[in-house]
């Protein structure tokens, strides 16, 4: 069995790598900027009322267009995977294979959560100057929630859209922490997958295979359930990042429909698939011979 500090170590080396790694800065600033923009009206609108904006927007960002953009950020954090370089031969000789794949589940798992803490705590910054931290989710939101063209009378066209559903059935740190749960089970499994087709295939199949999901998300949200109904929600399972596309209170989805998963489906799907995906890495990586193709390479 390979010592569990092993594995560590091998996830703090490939997350060291993050600070030699063009793409990922790069990543971590777009997203800022995507979402200060994303959010500008939203902050305009807060000034022209002239009251602050309550920081709890993310649960609401999560439309089927905007989960669209930030599956492609997600694709972008694990498009690397599995994660080798010209060094990483001897950190397989040093430390075993199977405690290298382990680390690598672990670096996916990390590596995650630090993006939907990125993604929050960056959407929570760009309603500066116009924030105000208290555990309601303030007159702005609310307005918006019961009046989404309220913006219309101030000349502004909102592009980030209340729920008054989510507004109505949970506080602001339920809706946060159901959604930063959700979101990082998503990336989680998105990542797993790139990684582990990824190693199949010793190509890129995985992202395509990711990129198929990521459009789902888009189809399944939109023009899928007018065509095959609810039940395609089903089948996207990064849908289920949102708080719209789960069903909630014994049964009653967000958009008042009886047919859309609910949370214990949703996160068993998520947690369970993941792990037979982790599983099938192992049994791939232990079988195969080590084969660097193009690394990059980070002094």
């Amino acid at each position: 069995m390979p010592s569990f500090r092993q594995s560590l170590r091998c996830a703090g080396l490939t997350l060291a790598k993050w600070s030699a790694t063009p793409r990922i800065l790069s990543l971590f600033v777009i997203i800022a900027a995507f979402l200060a923009y994303h959010a500008h009206s939203l902050v305009q609108f807060a000034a022209a009322e002239g009251r602050p904006l309550a920081p709890w927007v993310f649960p609401h960002l999560l439309t089927p267009a905007m989960l669209l953009v930030y599956g492609s950020f997600t694709l972008l954090l694990y498009c690397d995977a599995p994660f080798m370089d010209n060094h990483t031969p001897f950190v397989i000789v040093r430390s075993g294979r199977v405690a290298w794949l382990y680390g690598q589940l672990i670096y996916i798992i990390v590596a995650g959560l630090i993006y939907t803490l990125y993604f929050i705590l960056a959407s929570i910054f760009v309603l500066a100057p116009n924030l105000t931290f208290a555990n309601d989710w303030g007159v702005i939101l609310k307005t918006l929630a019961a009046n989404p063209s309220a913006g219309r009378q101030h000349n502004l066209v909102l592009t980030v859209f209340i729920s008054e559903a989510i507004v109505q059935q949970f506080s602001p740190l339920q809706a946060m922490l159901i959604s930063l749960g959700l979101f990082w089970l998503t990336s989680v499994f998105t990542g797993l997958l790139i990684f582990t087709i990824n190693l199949a295939t010793g190509r890129s199949g995985g992202l395509f295979a990711a990129g198929a999901f990521i459009c789902m998300s888009y189809f399944a949200g939109i023009q899928g359930r007018f065509v095959f109904g609810e039940w395609i929600s089903y089948l996207s399972p990064l849908s289920w990042a949102s708080l719209h596309n789960i069903r909630w209170n014994g049964g009653i989805d967000l958009i008042g429909g009886l047919t859309q998963p609910t949370a214990a489906y949703a996160v068993g799907c998520l947690a369970g698939s993941s792990v037979l995906i982790a599983i099938s890495a192992r049994i791939i990586f232990v079988r195969q011979d080590i084969v660097i193709k193009g690394g990059q390479e980070h002094d």
